[in-house]
């Protein structure tokens, strides 16, 4: 919920995401009011709650997504298998579990926290800012995604050391948040599940 006297900034607009807010945060990741997602995205992004979700096979393999072309950040480069935004007063593993389903059509399993503290700023060629704050989690399934044409338009189960090979020898290619998680967790790892936390 924005705390009393936040800013909240709204507009209109025809994108099918127009209505869904995302959460503003200060420095210390507290809460300061919301944004319609559909024009948050600027040369002066605010800081904001985002996260980002590491799809794995059964047999070890990590899902890998190229982003629709009608992306407004980073339209068809390949990126790590989804991302989003938790809505105001919605539980983060909510907020996971409702972008796997529409993003990629799947229903995930357990989340496992990697980078709880993952935070990054990054500028689009055209200039456009992502400003998140976006832990990292990983989850494991036994099927193929079946994506949204709208978010995703290719995806592949690729080996997680296949993946760090082709971020250092063509980091154009993929999303900025991609390489910089992969620095952060060089190992692909499965460290102990960490609890969720609240928004």
């Amino acid at each position: 919920m924005s705390q009393p006297g936040a800013t909240v900034i709204t507009s209109v607009s025809s994108d099918p995401d127009a209505a869904e807010l995302v959460v503003l945060v200060d420095d210390s990741g507290a809460a300061i009011g919301t944004a319609d997602k559909a024009s948050v995205h600027t040369r002066a992004t605010p800081l904001h709650r985002a996260f980002s979700c590491h799809v794995f096979s059964a047999d070890g393999q990590v899902l890998v997504t190229r982003r629709a072309l009608g992306k407004l950040t980073w339209p068809g480069v390949w990126t790590n298998s989804f991302c989003g935004h938790p809505g105001p007063d919605e539980q983060l593993e909510a907020a996971i579990r409702r972008r796997a389903e529409r993003e990629l059509g799947l229903t995930i399993g357990e989340l496992e926290s990697v980078l709880p503290d993952f935070r990054y700023r990054a500028v689009d060629a055209s200039g456009i800012v992502e400003n998140e704050l976006c832990p990292v989690f990983r989850t494991t399934v036994d099927v193929d995604p079946h994506p949204a044409a709208d978010e995703v338009a290719e995806w592949a189960w690729i080996a997680p050391r296949a993946l760090r090979d082709a971020v250092d020898s063509a980091p154009f290619a993929f999303s900025p948040w991609l390489a910089l998680q992969l620095a952060q967790w060089p190992a692909f790892g499965s460290p102990e599940p960490r609890p969720i936390p609240a928004p």
